[in-house]
């Protein structure tokens, strides 16, 4: 007699799942195997520095230490004193960055002098009295230096196949320092008739932005602003710096750059009548190299 086993059809079936079952453990002791762990690539740290000759010129109100007698809370601008011509000055940039992160040291100047400017009214420039024809020799000297991080918390990247773009939006933290000096002297009939002038070191925290727009990795247009200031005792001092560039990097370790910076600074110490003051601010083109390591 014939049982269910001797069908062929049967015996077919039973091949079949017993395949299917072989197969089916199969991944099953695949993964009781240790998992392959992938180790990300940890990104390097890129180097990058901006030397640039800077186009720049000065410009505000000053005020220098006198005496209750002469000068006391007497200010006068800047060009009065022929110290608003521009110079080319050296600025530079050094910036780390990994990641999202960036480290950025910044450092510019300004050194410019009057020799031979002719008063044409009487007056009084800090403790010193000017005379109708006296010669006044002056001299503008400062440097600012600042060091901040950066963060991008923000960033769009162009979708694949297009014109590749990438935005990028940066908040900003650090610390200006700027070191101003300004001194005149009175000549008169070829004789010193007085002197006059005044320095600070100032340093201010500050915060601010900076949006790059990166076009097929070989032209950037970036816009950065940054606001600050601190006031201690009889001392204060505020910074606001615009600066709107334009890089083109032909190759990836050398570029060309260029564009516009506007230094606004206010510096006060000590009251009248020993005070001396600043507000003004540099402003000019500049044009320079981008170097990357």
């Amino acid at each position: 007699m014939r049982t269910i086993l001797d069908v062929p059809c049967f015996k077919t079936v039973c091949a079949i799942a017993l395949w299917v079952v072989l197969l089916a453990a199969c991944p099953i002791a695949l993964s009781q195997e240790d998992p392959i762990t992938i180790e990300p690539v940890e990104e390097p740290w890129i180097l990058k520095f901006e030397p640039a000759g800077w186009y720049v010129a000065a410009n505000g109100n000053v005020k220098l230490p006198g005496s209750t007698s002469a000068g006391n809370g007497q200010s006068f601008m800047v060009d009065e004193l022929n110290l608003d011509s521009p110079r080319i000055m050296p600025m530079g940039e050094f910036q780390l960055r990994r990641g999202d992160w960036r480290i950025r040291v910044m450092g510019s100047g300004l050194d410019t002098d009057a020799r031979g400017e002719t008063a044409t009214a009487a007056g009084q420039i800090g403790a010193a009295a000017v005379s109708p024809g006296d010669t006044i020799r002056s001299s503008l000297e400062v440097l600012t230096f600042a060091a901040d991080a950066q963060y991008a918390f923000y960033t769009y990247n162009s979708e694949p196949g297009s014109v590749e773009i990438t935005s990028t939006l940066l908040g900003i933290a650090g610390i200006r320092a700027v070191d101003l000096e300004i001194t005149a002297e009175v000549i008169s009939g070829g004789t010193q008739t007085g002197t006059a002038g005044g320095d600070a070191l100032q340093a201010h925290p500050y915060v601010g932005f900076r949006w790059e727009l990166e076009i097929a990795r070989d032209f950037t247009i970036d816009f950065t602003t940054t606001l600050g200031g601190l006031a201690f005792g009889d001392s204060e001092s505020w910074s606001s710096d615009i600066l709107v560039g334009f890089q083109w990097n032909p190759t990836p370790h050398f570029g060309m750059q260029g564009g516009y910076r506007q230094l606004l600074l206010g510096i006060e110490t000590d009251d009248a009548p020993g005070e001396f003051a600043w507000n003004g601010g540099l402003a000019g083109v500049y044009a320079g190299a981008t170097l990357r390591f």
